[in-house]
């Protein structure tokens, strides 16, 4: 081969290669360093909107969340581009270690509250997101208020989730609000003195 390599490449080299290109998230860690960079806001506005999508991710509420988010920024003036981003936090990695936390929290805190709870298991929570599901049809869709009451009997550890996402949702809003500030403050400081 005219155009090849003297020295063929070790087999290290190539795995190195693709555990590193399939481990790290480099496209996704751009795609929001450039969102974040084309958002306009001030560091106020964006941290609210980063730290109230990121505290959304908590509640039990899988498929809503995003909603939640706008709503909840649009509420406080933050912005909503950044809520949006902020629900990213919570991704198929991060959500069995939020629902096992979330479960335990409100297990502590329940004291009696909510007495027919179930254990936690991923085939209970898969069943009571559906249940969710069911509710929200029959709320939107058939207003339907009999069904819906049912539906909600049927629920058993999203109430106890509930419940210990509730301070969960206060420390992780405050410390990443105050995090998010202080990062887009000192960016917008370095741009600015360019």
């Amino acid at each position: 081969m005219p155009f090849g390599r003297r020295k063929k490449k070790q087999t290290y080299f190539y795995l190195k290669g693709f555990i590193k290109n399939a481990l790290s998230f480099s496209r996704t860690k751009k795609y929001i360093s450039l969102s974040m960079k084309r958002m306009r806001g001030s560091p106020q506005e964006l941290s609210i909107g980063l730290a109230t999508g990121l505290a959304v991710s908590f509640t039990p509420f899988i498929g809503l969340h995003a909603l939640i988010a706008l709503f909840i920024a649009w509420i406080f003036g933050g912005s909503m581009a950044a809520a949006i981003i902020g629900t990213l936090f919570g991704n198929p990695w991060t959500f069995p270690f939020f629902w096992y936390l979330t479960y335990e929290v409100g297990q502590f805190l329940n004291q009696g509250l909510i007495i027919n709870y179930e254990e936690f298991s991923f085939n209970n929570i898969r069943e009571e997101v559906t249940t969710i599901l069911e509710i929200l049809k029959n709320l939107i869709i058939f207003a339907n208020m009999q069904e819906m009451n049912a539906s909600f009997d049927k629920l058993r550890l999203i109430p106890i989730m509930l419940l210990g996402s509730i301070p969960l949702v206060i420390i992780s809003w405050i410390t990443s609000y105050f995090i998010f500030l202080n990062i887009l403050k000192s960016y917008k400081k370095r741009l600015f003195y360019k």
